[in-house]
Parts: structure tokens; sequence; C-alpha cells
């Protein structure tokens, strides 16, 4: 496993950070301390949650955070980098306090590593917004603060307000972000969601704000159920991952990643995950896993490396 400096802490975080969604309901607890130990000792260290995961669930709301806390209790915090989202309810110096201390009492921890918001609300000022944060950077709560789903116009509004005010402005940015670029008809559709695009890319490359993807494999589009050859036997490509991803851009991108992991010795999944750490800009990708050995090819990908070539026809593969 590689590892990078945690945007805007001291702290180094594993490239591969553990998204913990389903801990707890689609994934029982008991599961996800299996996936949280394997996971560790495969050298990740980097766990990302929100207040609000698994809220779709009935009864799952917190759940996620909840599980991740009786994991650190049980095994210790020592070597653990967390972040976890809140601003959920509404942007509000109120409603920000109100989640992060729920978050905090779920993960049993007095302070967080990194802390995301993970909405954002055009109507409201960047310059309160990171008021509101700086109080809490201030208050010992975390040391760094990113934006997760904002605008690159939003970032560089808030970014250009920091710097004037000698404040802390945002360390990273969290959004949709694969090699599987995603349908623009279904983005439209995901609520809020925002995905890698030509205008957040050029951002980020001419800012070098820090990225951490979610969505990172795309759903699992490029491990072997979606390939254009035809799924394995027995197996129904997921009609909403069709949706999203189904494109001949995507699936050129596709071909070229089997082609590429027979060539490297790895999977197609590893070269797709691998993609995401060779950029210009500090880059980290949020992936889960539901069992030992699926996690164990994700965390691999972070050890696999890419030519400026082979990103370059990733990025804009031949389309047939």
């Amino acid at each position: 496993m590689k590892f990078a400096p945690l945007p805007g802490t001291t702290l180094q975080a594993s490239r591969i950070a553990l998204g913990t969604a389903w801990f707890g309901t689609a994934i029982p607890e008991e599961k996800a301390f299996e996936l949280l130990d394997a996971y560790f000792a495969a050298g990740g260290n980097f766990l990302d949650s929100a207040h609000m995961y698994a809220s779709w669930v009935k009864g799952g709301a917190g759940k996620s955070e909840t599980t991740v806390g009786q994991w650190i209790a049980k095994h210790g915090r020592k070597g653990v980098v967390i972040a976890t989202k809140g601003a959920d309810l509404g942007m509000t110096r109120a409603g920000i306090r109100a989640q992060l201390d729920e978050s905090l009492a779920r993960l049993k921890l007095p302070s967080i590593d990194f802390y995301w918001l993970h909405r954002d609300d055009p109507a409201v000022p960047v310059g309160e917004i990171i008021d509101w944060l700086n109080e809490l950077v201030a208050e010992g709560r975390f040391p760094a603060f990113g934006c997760s789903n904002w605008s690159p116009t939003r970032i560089a509004q808030a970014q250009v307000y920091a710097a004037t005010a000698v404040k802390r402005g945002f360390s990273a940015s969290q959004i949709g972000w694969s090699l599987g670029r995603v349908n623009p008809e279904a983005a439209a559709s995901a609520g809020g969601q925002r995905f890698m695009d030509d205008e957040t890319m050029a951002y980020h490359r001419g800012s070098k704000l820090a990225q951490v993807a979610y969505s990172s494999q795309a759903g699992g589009f490029f491990a072997g159920n979606y390939d254009p050859a035809g799924a394995p036997p027995g197996v129904t490509p997921n009609a909403a991952i069709v949706k999203f991803y189904g494109t001949p851009a995507n699936y050129a991108r596709l071909k070229l990643c089997n082609q590429l992991a027979k060539a490297k010795g790895c999977s197609a999944n590893q070269v797709s995950l691998a993609y995401l750490l060779h950029h210009s800009f500090p880059s980290f990708a949020i992936a889960g896993a539901n069992s030992v050995e699926r996690m164990a090819d994700t965390c691999g990908s972070a050890d696999v490396e890419l030519t400026s070539d082979e990103v370059e026809r990733l990025e804009s593969p031949a389309v047939a």
C-alpha cells in the first residue's frame, strides 16, 4: 500500500481509503469488522464515513459511524485516519455543529482527522462557511476540512475568501470519480452528486487541490461483469451501472484495462483504480469491498504503476 500526506495535516494516509457506507446495515457488524481487519492487514489506514450514511435504510441512520466507532474501540485509535461528512440537512452553523457532535459520539472520539461538507448550499455565502469551519479547527474538532459535491466555481470562491481573510481553506474536494466517465444524463439525475468532468479536471490540474474520489470503482464496471465480450455465465449486469457507465468510450476503456491487466499481471479493476492515483494533483480513491478476496484486489491497486502514455490512453481511448 502506498501513502501520501493527508491534505492539510501532518498525517500519512493510504491512497486507497475504505468506504464504510454499508457498514452496520447491508454489511453486518461482524462482517464489517472482518473487512476492516483485512484492510488494515493490507496496509490501509484511511476510513471514510458520513453522518447520513445508511439513512436511506429503515433504522440505518448512523450505523456506519457507529460500526466504525465500535471497531476503533476494540482495536485502538493508533494509526487510524478517520474522516466523516456532515452538513446534510442545510448549511447552517448550528446544523454543522449538531451533526458533528452526533458523529463524534457515534465514533466514540473527541476529534477526527478530516471533516467534509457533504453538500453545498449556494445560497449561503462561502465566507460564512469558511468562518464556521475555522471555528471548529480552532476548537480542536479536526485539523483540516474539505468539500464534497461542490462545483469548481464555489470551491474557487471559498479558496479566495480564505486566502484574503488569512484563514484555512479547503484542503481537498470529494466527488464521484472513476476511470469510467458518467453518462451526463445519468449524472443529472443523481440527487446533487457531482462527477468528474473536463471543467473539474482542469480546476484540479490548475489549483493542485487534492481529490478524494468516491464511486472510484464505477460500481464494479471494470471488475468483469460488464465485459463487452459478455458477462460471466449466470451474471446479469446491473442496469443502473449500465445506465451510468455503459458508453462506447467506457467500453473502450474496459477493453484497454483488460489488455493492460494481462500485461502487468494484475486485474482490470486494479488498473482502473491505479489510474486515479497517477495525476499531477494529490489524489486518493475511496473504495469498498464485500469480501476479503475483493479487499485484497482493491488494496493491491495502489501498487500498480502506469506510464504517462498509459494514463493518456485510458483517458482518451480509441473508440471503434
